[in-house]
Order: C-alpha cells, then sequence, then structure tokens
C-alpha cells in the first residue's frame, strides 16, 4: 500500500469505479463488514472510505437499506467577471481545461516526443496531396466568397457519396461544421439545457466532456468493455432517467481504442426506439482501421432515424482542416442551420478544396498508406509495451483509431510517470482527463501516430525505463 493511508486506497478505487460508470448510479454498495472481508482491510477503513464519498456526494445512505451511488452533484458555476466599467457573466459553467493543456504542451515543451496529441501527425498532410487543392481552391475563392450556412453544395454532395448510407441519400440532410467539435455543440444546443442529462460511456473524449460541463449538462456515465457500451446496463439508466441523447464514440473509441459489436449495436439502437431517445453517433476513426473493417456505422443500421451522425476529415488529413459535418433527418438539420447562422459559414476555400479532393477520389489511396504506416508505428509502440507486461502492465492490441489504452502496473501513478517523463522529453495524457472528475486511477493514453517510428522507439525506451524504475521503487 506504501505511504497512501489504507482507507484512501479504498476511497480511490470506489471513486473511480463511480465515475468510470463501473458502479453505476443507483448501485447497491456492499455493506461494511461485508467490502472489507473483500478487500483485506478493517471495517473502520472501509467506514471512514464510505464517509468520505458521502462527503462528496457520490453515495447516499437510505435508512434500513444500505448505500446507493447518487448521481453526481453538477458542476459550480462561473462567478461574475467583472472587466473595468464592463459588467458581464458568463453562462459557462465549470469545466477541467484539459483541451488548454493538451494544445499548451507543444508550446510549453517544444521539442517533446508527443504521445499525447491524437492525430495522424505532420506526415498525414504532406502525403495527402491535399495543399495542391488548396492552393487550386485559393484560385476559385473570388467566385464563392460565401456560400449557404449548411455547406458548400457541392462538398456536401461528396460527403453524401463518402457516406454510402441509404438512410442519407441526399445533401439537404447534410450541415457541414466547423469540426466536429462544432458539431456536437450545435447538437448538444438544439437537444438539451441546462440541468438536463446525457448519457455516455466512459471514460469518454474530454472535449466532449468539457462541452457538455461548460453547457450545465449533467452526464451519466455508462461503463465499457472490450465490445464497447455496455448496452444491458445502458437499459436500466435509460428506463430511469431519460436522458436528452446518448453520446457514443462507437468504432475505436477514443480513448480505449475499444470497437461496439455488432450485437450490442442492434440492442443500442432498439433501446432508442423503444424509449424514443436519440443517439448521437460520433465516428471520426472509422476509417483508420489497421486490419479488419470495424461493424456498420450506427447510422447505416438506423431504420427508426433515431441517430444523428457527426464525422470530421480532419483526423484523415490533418487537424488544422476543422471541417467537420451532421448528417441526420431534414428537419433536424434545418434546426441546425438556423442555429449556425450565427457563426455565417463555415471556412469556404477549405470546403472547396475538400469538396474537389473527395470527388477526384484522392482520399481513398491517401487512407491506404496512412494505415500501412499507422500499421507500422503501431507494432512499434507494442514492442516496448509487450514486455512491460511482466511487471504488471496490460494493454489491448490497437485494431484502429490512434491509441493505446494502458492500465499500469500496481504502485505506479499515472501523475507521477507523466510527470516525470515530460522532464526527460516524452508526452502522453492520463487516463483521469476521461472522466467526469478527476480520480486517481492507473491508466494512461498513447498516441501511437503522431510520431515517426524512429520517435516512438526513443520516446517507448524513456517510458519503459522510468516505468520499471517507479515499479521497482513502489
Amino acid at each position: 500500500m506504501g505511504r497512501t493511508p489504507i482507507y484512501t486506497r479504498v476511497y480511490n478505487q470506489l471513486r473511480y469505479q463511480i465515475l468510470s460508470g463501473e458502479l453505476p448510479i443507483g448501485s447497491h454498495l456492499p455493506p461494511e463488514r461485508k467490502l472489507a472481508a473483500r478487500l483485506g482491510v478493517s471495517r473502520n477503513t472501509v467506514v471512514r472510505a464510505y464517509a468520505e464519498l458521502e462527503v462528496e456526494g457520490f453515495i447516499a445512505g437510505k435508512m434500513g437499506s444500505g448505500r446507493y451511488v447518487e448521481a453526481l452533484p453538477p458542476a459550480p458555476a462561473l462567478s461574475r467577471i467583472h472587466w473595468s466599467s464592463q459588467h458581464n457573466y458568463t453562462h459557462l459553467h465549470a469545466a477541467p481545461p484539459h483541451m488548454a493543456e493538451l494544445l499548451a504542451i507543444t508550446d510549453t515543451y517544444p521539442d517533446t516526443i508527443n504521445f499525447a496529441h491524437g492525430d495522424g501527425g505532420k506526415h498525414t498532410l504532406v502525403t495527402s496531396g491535399f495543399p495542391a487543392y488548396v492552393k487550386s481552391a485559393a484560385d476559385q475563392i473570388n467566385s464563392y466568397f460565401f456560400t449557404s450556412v449548411q455547406g458548400f453544395p457541392l462538398l456536401r454532395e461528396q460527403l453524401v457519396r463518402w457516406m454510402g448510407f441509404e438512410q442519407v441519400s441526399s445533401p439537404e440532410q447534410v450541415c457541414v461544421t466547423s469540426g466536429s467539435q462544432e458539431g456536437l455543440y450545435l447538437i448538444t444546443s438544439m437537444l438539451a439545457r441546462p440541468g438536463d442529462c446525457i448519457v455516455t460511456e466512459m471514460p469518454t473524449y474530454f472535449g466532449s466532456l468539457q462541452l457538455f460541463q461548460s453547457l450545465g449538462i449533467q452526464v451519466i456515465p455508462v461503463p465499457l468493455d472490450q465490445e464497447g457500451m455496455k448496452t444491458d446496463i445502458l437499459e436500466g439508466i435509460l428506463g430511469r432517467y431519460r436522458p436528452r441523447f446518448i453520446y457514443t464514440v462507437p468504432t475505436f473509441h477514443n480513448p480505449t481504442g475499444y470497437t461496439l459489436s455488432l450485437v450490442r449495436r442492434k440492442h443500442l439502437l432498439s433501446l432508442s426506439e423503444h424509449y424514443g431517445i436519440p443517439v448521437v453517433e460520433d465516428d471520426a476513426y472509422r476509417h483508420l482501421h489497421l486490419d479488419t473493417p470495424p461493424p456498420p456505422a450506427l447510422k447505416a443500421l438506423d431504420q427508426a432515424g433515431h441517430v444523428i451522425y457527426l464525422n470530421t476529415l480532419s483526423k484523415l488529413l490533418f487537424p488544422g482542416l476543422r471541417i467537420g459535418w451532421i448528417a441526420a433527418n431534414q428537419h433536424f438539420i434545418q434546426l441546425v442551420r438556423r442555429l449556425k447562422e450565427l457563426s455565417i459559414s463555415t471556412n469556404m476555400l477549405g470546403q472547396i478544396a475538400l469538396a474537389n479532393y473527395l470527388k477526384a477520389d484522392a482520399l481513398t489511396p491517401h487512407l491506404a498508406r496512412s494505415r500501412n504506416l499507422y500499421r507500422q508505428q503501431a507494432e512499434v509502440m507494442e514492442a516496448h509495451l509487450q514486455p512491460l507486461t511482466a511487471l504488471g502492465l496490460q494493454y489491448e492490441k490497437a485494431a484502429g483509431g490512434f491509441y493505446f489504452w494502458v492500465s499500469l502496473p500496481e504502485g505506479v501513478e499515472a501523475r507521477k510517470l507523466m510527470q516525470t517523463c515530460r522532464q526527460k522529453g516524452v508526452s502522453f495524457t492520463c487516463g483521469d482527463m476521461f472522466l467526469l472528475r478527476h480520480a486517481e486511477q492507473p491508466y494512461i493514453r498513447l498516441c501511437f501516430t503522431h510520431e515517426p517510428p524512429s520517435q516512438i522507439e526513443r520516446g517507448m525506451s524513456i517510458i519503459s525505463e522510468i516505468l520499471t524504475r517507479q515499479k521497482e521503487e513502489a
């Protein structure tokens, strides 16, 4: 147990299980004596851990029936902002600044070996041939200074063709956005209001968590395993809470890399239809499989019209492209279009270039080249992870996407490992960034696509050396 008090270890374990959805809201906790016996600790240790969780609002006792997991209290609102004579206040709610932290890594540590960023690295732009289409689009821009708020018509036509869903047969079912993050903001603003709740698998992409929390939306976590979101647990949550929508990254999930099985996809859609709750499918990693293609998108299986599809080509080309899209029924798209009028239009130069790029079918060979490189990069990183399993490290073989989700050996602390590695020139993200609140937990996320193989070799050697030393000292 080291220097950390035993009750704190029990508290941290239970807190993580609640935040990750492993202990769903409403779960009955074991009696103090029973849990103490199971963990091999004293009853007083469990009593103290339970007391800490009750003070923080994670659990509550009910007379005669024990303790239960409570719905998490909403994040506190930010205080008023005073700028000399300008008096205003923000409607945003407090949320962890994870996005700012991640983007600041390059500025703070310019020479770092970067396993933190989730992108394909500089080579994706260089090898894509896309810059030539941008130059060509610049010659057209005078003719198309602005376009429809809904998006450049040719681009929407090409996106319909690229998706290939019979459920999305018209450009009028597509709205182009400034990346998938704006798309999620528009969808959330349409479907939910402060105080409403939504459901998502946990852990999940911190950008979505930050957005939901900033808008005052309560997030109800659902645990996931190697087959994706546990839809049997989801069913009980939907019946009890009736959330405004279900947000999911079902294919090569960020951060775990897991993919929702076909059986669970069908179950999820049947639950959506039964309870009348929309599903927001974030499908940014679909085309980044390393070997076997994933199951069909939820939207491709959607017979009830309940799935709102969200995607971006930034992951396939380069992050700075900032072009994504929403695909849904035409009525919903018209509502989104009205809300998007506030931003007038999405980057016109990028839209023209991307439309012509898709029309020329230039993305298909680029993806084939990218997959071959990503496969090589994943193999290099895994070659360094595999020997560490002897110390208790665990990971799943990457099937697609950008990430390895790594469970650290007992006694190795994620934050301590991260800080030491940064000092030695290697960056990655800790698993608590992907939870509702900070929690001591044994996970890190490693991106295998950002750095070239030679840098992966160097960076993983540093991580392996530091991790081994910290395990020996634990």
